[in-house]
């Protein structure tokens, strides 16, 4: 098999772990693409011997993970989810539509939606049933923007692809390259200085459960996190040493992006209440520059951050 034939195909359930028919699947745009077919809480059928020697070992809960790096980039229209839009839902992420002007992800508590995913391998076909995950955003200077997907759901034995896959990319157009021209906007803690990177992490907890009688994979936790890097400002004009001194104050202040300048692909990331938790230096072309670890912390609860497409 060639290890570069791989597509991903998704579908949203209508009844959690109930799976879905791949006709209604859509094809999700990849960079890479992988899976552990067969993860799970073994059990070993120990015994007492004569000898030496291995004992059989059972797999007493098995379940597939998947990961994809999927393009950060808008449906071409605005207010018509990105084709991806489900796998952020799988995420424990709302969708909000206003129609003909932007569609919004944050952060759900209660009622994660799932999906159905098929892990296509040439010539062969997993299909992975009651799908949750968690996401990671990343933008870099001079790289294209990316989510980086971790996926679990249900075990289901690979087969042989019976027929081939003759789906197209919908609702999604090319990233463009995170630079000066295409993102025009950003404000860490109120300084709009030369960034670097920008990283977001949902940081869901994913837990396999398999109980008699029951299956399920379940968000059972998120802390959101991420980082920045920025070209380090003049003290007197941005002072991120003071905003880092976390045992005299808690300082909260919003960090936000805006990347793309074209109708239906451009996407703002909105933070309102970050802590930057850590800095270290380091050198960019002869010039400082600093590290910052984030927290993103909620303000009315459910909205730490908001993914917002236009």
């Amino acid at each position: 098999m060639k290890t570069r034939k791989k597509l991903l195909l998704a579908a949203p359930e209508a009844t959690y772990g109930a799976g879905a028919e791949i006709a209604d699947a859509v094809l999700i745009v990849v960079s890479e693409l992988d899976s552990s077919p067969y993860e799970g809480d073994t059990v070993t059928r120990d015994r007492l011997r004569q000898n030496f020697g291995a004992v059989a070992q059972a797999n007493a809960a098995p379940y597939t993970t998947v990961t994809a790096t999927v393009p950060a980039a808008g449906s071409g229209v605005p207010g018509t989810p990105p084709a991806y839009g489900l796998l952020l839902r799988a995420c424990s992420m709302s969708e909000t539509i206003e129609a003909g002007v932007s569609v919004t992800y944050q952060p759900v508590t209660d009622d994660a939606e799932s999906v159905c995913v098929w892990f296509v391998e040439d010539g062969q076909l997993q299909k992975v049933p009651g799908v949750r995950g968690t996401v990671e955003w990343s933008f870099t200077a001079k790289q294209f923007p990316t989510m980086s997907f971790t996926f679990t759901g249900f075990y289901s034995r690979p087969e042989a692809l019976t027929e081939a896959i003759n789906k197209q990319p919908a609702n999604v157009v090319d990233e463009v390259v995170v630079n000066k021209q295409n993102t025009p906007g950003r404000s860490v803690h109120g300084y709009e200085g030369c960034l670097q990177s920008l990283s977001l992490n949902i940081g869901n907890t994913i837990n396999y459960r398999a109980l008699i009688g029951c299956e399920s994979v379940q968000v059972t936790d998120r802390e959101s996190t991420g980082s920045v890097e920025i070209e380090a400002p003049n003290i007197a004009t941005k002072n991120y040493f003071e905003a880092i001194e976390s045992h005299k104050t808690i300082t909260l202040e919003p960090v936000s992006l805006t990347h793309g300048t074209v109708a239906g692909n451009i996407i703002k990331v909105d933070a309102p209440k970050v802590q930057l938790a850590t800095i270290s230096r380091s050198d960019s072309d002869g010039i400082v520059h600093y590290s910052m670890d984030m927290r993103l912390n909620p303000d009315q609860g459910d909205d730490e951050f908001t993914i917002t497409y236009t």
